[in-house]
């Protein structure tokens, strides 16, 4: 069991290296558009402020602070599109990821079967039902009681739906009852660590962005 679970913590501990690999990856091109993003806003704040000291006299102050007030808005709001645009391509490359160690059939088999035992433990001895994807329906179809009785024993009643589960790996394991179910795909395993996920993604990306003061105070 001690093995099994090293497996799963080991992908688990994969994905959120890989998260943060990505996310270094992405720091230099989200440091460069910001910078261009702050020094346009730069540039149209210095532009607003020559034109307020020729047309002073027909401008007011209020005027003035409400034009700045504005762009600042829009600067900021074009750095949350861009931050956010930044996490969800290393969110993306997360999942591309899983596609690679799916192809990897050595080391998905391993993951798969440390996935399957701690799945079928987590149920305990109870007819279940087990979903996962067409590819793996197909490469495990024929052998499936054979991987059965290796991973879990001959005590366990697991039968392998014929119904594909749509993941991209991993399987989701559900009482013939139909009223208990443990999701052990990959997708719900990163579902599970999504919040862990975004806030790395978020230390990497952005730990040295400084605050928009910056932008306007020099």
């Amino acid at each position: 069991m001690a093995n099994e679970q090293e497996q799963v913590k080991a992908l688990q501990q994969a994905i959120l290296q890989r998260a943060s690999q990505f996310a270094e990856e992405h720091v230099q091109q989200g440091t460069m558009t910001r910078n261009k993003i702050l020094r346009d806003g730069r540039e149209k704040i210095k532009l607003m402020e020559q034109k307020e000291l020729l047309s002073a006299k027909v401008h007011s102050d209020r005027e003035y602070h409400r034009l700045v007030q504005a762009s600042e808005l829009r600067i900021q709001a074009e750095l949350d599109r861009n931050r956010w645009g930044l996490v969800q391509s290393v969110m993306q490359s997360v999942v591309d990821e899983l596609d690679r160690v799916h192809k990897n059939q050595q080391q998905y088999l391993l993951i798969f079967k440390s996935l399957l035992k701690q799945g079928a433990a987590n149920m305990g001895r109870i007819p279940m039902q087990a979903m996962i994807n067409s590819e793996d329906l197909t490469q495990f179809s024929t052998t499936w009681d054979k991987l059965i009785s290796d991973c879990c024993g001959k005590e366990f009643d697991i039968e392998l739906s014929n119904k594909a589960c749509p993941c991209k790996g991993g399987l989701k394991l559900i009482s013939k009852s139909q009223d208990v179910m443990v999701d052990y795909t990959f997708e719900g395993i990163v579902t599970r660590r999504e919040d862990e996920l975004r806030r790395l993604i978020f230390e990497r990306l952005f730990s040295t962005v400084s605050t928009m003061g910056t932008v306007f105070n020099g």
